[in-house]
């Protein structure tokens, strides 16, 4: 199952049940339900990011200051490092990579020079806490995608 499959399932309009052996969105949302109970940051990140749900911010920013705070890190990064996180798409290139071909929708075999084609903005000025705080974003996204695929194979498997 792919992140946007699961990102999809937050804001779909179709919850209904669907048959035995597939993936519903309801069944994404159960698990995403199940999975906060462990990883109530990663759910929130998740939201916030992939679903849009800005009521899901003050819970990140909390969660990421306390955890910042809990390891010696400095907190008053967390503000600045989630604006960064949640617009990091290089506007040069769309997020793709790759240069236009000049006047036209074609994409070229360059590699964007303004974020080396990796489709993404690093962080300005990063500071060892920022990129810390970045980095346990990463992990925590990582741990609630693996956390939600597993519950809901072990869901399949069940049957």
């Amino acid at each position: 199952m792919k992140p946007e499959r699961i990102s999809r399932a937050q804001t779909s309009k179709n919850l209904g049940e669907v048959g035995l052996e597939e993936v519903g969105d309801i069944d994404i949302v159960r698990a995403m339900g199940m999975v906060a109970q462990v990883h109530p940051l990663g759910v929130s990140l998740w939201r916030c990011r992939y679903a849009g749900d800005m009521r899901e911010l003050p819970s990140v920013l909390t969660g990421l200051m306390n955890l910042a705070g809990r390891h010696g890190r400095d907190p008053e990064v967390v503000p600045r490092v989630v604006r960064h996180w949640l617009d990091d798409v290089c506007p040069a290139c769309q997020g793709r990579g790759y240069e236009t071909v000049q006047d036209t929708p074609m994409l070229s075999d360059d590699l964007c020079q303004v974020c080396d084609g990796t489709g993404r903005l690093g962080l300005p000025n990063a500071t060892a806490d920022a990129l810390w705080v970045l980095e346990q974003i990463a992990t925590a996204e990582r741990l609630t995608a693996a956390a939600i695929m597993r519950k809901t194979a072990l869901d399949l498997n069940e049957l």
